[in-house]
């Protein structure tokens, strides 16, 4: 008798982000409407979607950055692994260490890159030699080690724009995390450096599990293993990149992703 054949789908990655039934509200206004969806670990999932659609406000809610905002209203949840991100945290501080953001802008502190790097440990009693071993840890990690580290008492300011935002990464990568939000990262740098931060966003996510919003679809086709298209506060469609950018898309999906136009 022939052995049975036993079919063998590839493993799903853990989820390290879980959103369920979640809505987001400034004020009267309805940003995000009962969206579920799921981030995998150690990946680079990019948030795509027109202005408006909500990308920002979802990322920014990962970590309740907008907590101190008039108005902001929530509903539903929202996981981080096993830990409910509104229930579970009630040291948000905890909650923005285990999910570092970087924002479009890169925004540098007063004071030296070193002081920059360290900037979010400022409670924690640590060695000279140990804040100097954080240090180079986290510039190596976001590729900026080579070109500061003889002279990391000189201002942050005087760093370039695209250093700069690499070294903002430097600093979230610092505390730790499990997760990295970012929010258009390349935005603000010219065409060279966005495509250094590219690739180290690529890097990273062996590593970290990172949540990118970007207007940039062809960035989303080159560094994205999971794309989520959000439209008027709504979940249009999410999946892996090479379904996301194919033809197997939904049609409001493919015209905005392959047709850079929106039909929601």
């Amino acid at each position: 008798m022939k052995p049975e054949l036993k079919l063998v789908s590839a493993q799903t990655p853990p989820a390290a982000i879980t959103v369920t039934d979640f809505s987001a509200a400034y004020g009267d206004v309805n940003v995000i409407k009962n969206i579920s969806l799921s981030v995998p670990e150690k990946s680079v999932t990019c948030l795509l979607g027109p202005s408006g659609s909500g990308k920002s406000t979802l990322l920014r809610s990962l970590n309740r950055i907008n907590d101190d905002v008039a108005g902001f209203t929530t509903k539903g949840d929202i996981h981080i692994g096993e830990s409910c991100v509104h229930k579970g945290f009630t040291d948000v501080t905890r909650l923005r260490a285990k999910a570092g953001m970087v924002f479009q802008t890169p925004c540098v502190f007063p004071g030296s890159i070193a002081a920059n790097v360290l900037f979010g440990l400022k409670g924690r009693k640590l060695s000279k030699i140990e804040k100097a071993q954080i240090t180079e840890q986290s510039l190596r990690a976001a590729a900026l080690w080579k070109d500061v580290s003889h002279r990391l008492s000189a201002p942050a300011s005087t760093l370039s724009v695209g250093q700069q935002q690499r070294l903002c990464i430097a600093r979230a990568l610092a505390v730790t995390p499990d997760i990295l939000l970012l929010d258009e990262p390349t935005a603000s740098v010219d065409p060279v450096s966005a495509r250094e931060i590219e690739t180290l966003i690529k890097t990273l996510s062996k590593d970290y599990t990172i949540i990118m919003v970007t207007h940039d679809v062809r960035q989303a086709g080159r560094v994205a293993d999971r794309a989520i298209f959000l439209c008027d506060g709504e979940v249009i469609e999410q999946g892996p990149r090479d379904h996301m950018f194919s033809k197997a898309a939904l049609p409001k999906t493919r015209t905005y992703l392959l047709e850079e136009f929106c039909d929601c």
